[in-house]
């Protein structure tokens, strides 16, 4: 649950008074503060963990692998998935797609920079501390998870209306026409989005779709006699507010340079898809050295995996549809 402003004002102080108290023991439960509110913040904006809650692994979880002497753990691949792909943090997406009964899950760490200040200048701060410190680490944390989650899938999809290595009968990233062009797309433009997933190899459901605030914007253009009297009036008055569309939940990110304008992502459920999991889950540090300089980081160790290259498609709302069958 996320943090009232009352209480963060109060964290705010204490954070601050325990990092200018010149006692080493303080100055680290400044740091495990930053830490209790890093995980609330990461886990309701994160772009990946709304699309896959985490799953936290212990120690006795993990599996030992022969070529790599990173922490990882073995998944369970479902009978109807048709082919897992593995994803590293460090390396990036990899192009290979597994076919068998398990695929391995490998945990990367992910550091921001260590960053330092004569804690004299602290006094000299307005902005609360912790505002700070997102800005300078955690924002850095989930770019690195949600660049390289949306970069594996941008791959599984390929290239918009081509035919999909998974099925050359199929695209998965097509065209579906606008929202505002009653010629390709308009209402016809909702009915293709929720169909995409169907036609994916073993008759997957949409679970969840992924937008940019810009493409979420889109859905204003419609008018009453396309949604109806008072939601029209509605969207007119307080602009669009939902929190599905046809039924599907729908995740929004202000981060266009992750997720392009006009783009939607489209997710089975996780089980049919893929995982997120938390070895370490994120964390802050903070150290005083000489009673002068504070100095600070954040870290994470995480593992993601894609159980099922069918789990997600894409569709661009622009253009002319072509059909998610390549006949």
């Amino acid at each position: 649950m996320a943090y009232t402003p009352d209480k963060l004002q109060i964290i705010n102080e204490n954070m601050k008074a325990n990092l200018m108290s010149g006692d080493d023991a303080l100055v680290k439960t400044a740091g495990l503060a930053g830490t209790d509110y890093f995980r609330v913040e990461i886990r309701e904006n994160a772009v990946r963990r709304l699309i896959t809650p985490p799953v936290n692994i212990t120690a006795d979880m993990l599996d030992p692998a022969e070529d790599s002497d990173f922490p990882s753990l073995l998944v369970e691949i479902a009978p109807q998935c048709f082919g897992a792909k593995k994803v590293s943090f460090e390396t990036g997406p990899e192009g290979e797609v597994i076919h068998g009964r398990k695929s391995r899950v490998e945990f990367n760490r992910i550091m921001t920079d260590r960053y330092t200040i004569d804690k004299a200048r602290l006094h000299t701060y307005k902005m609360p501390i912790l505002d700070i410190l997102y800005d300078l680490m955690l924002k850095n944390i989930m770019d690195v998870e949600d660049k390289i989650c949306v970069a594996v899938d941008d791959e599984i999809c390929g290239e918009l209306n081509a035919a999909s290595t998974i099925d050359y009968n199929l695209r998965r990233y097509a065209t579906i026409g606008a929202l505002d062009d009653l010629t390709n797309g308009g209402r016809a433009t909702l009915v293709r989005l929720k169909q995409g997933m169907k036609y994916a190899p073993g008759q997957l459901q949409p679970a969840k779709y992924l937008m940019n605030d810009i493409t979420y914007d889109e859905f204003g253009v419609f008018d009453h006699d396309t949604i109806g009297g008072t939601m029209a009036q509605d969207i007119f008055i307080n602009g669009v507010a939902l929190t599905t569309l046809m039924g599907i939940d729908t995740v929004i990110t202000t981060k266009r340079d992750i997720v392009k304008n006009n783009d939607v992502y489209i997710y089975a459920a996780p089980k049919f898809y893929g995982g997120f999991y938390t070895f370490e889950d994120v964390s802050m540090v903070t150290k005083e050295t000489d009673n002068i300089w504070l100095s600070f980081f954040a870290h994470e160790t995480v593992g993601f995996s894609v159980v099922n290259v069918a789990g997600v498609c894409k569709a661009s709302m622009t253009g002319e549809f072509r059909g998610w069958t390549i006949n």
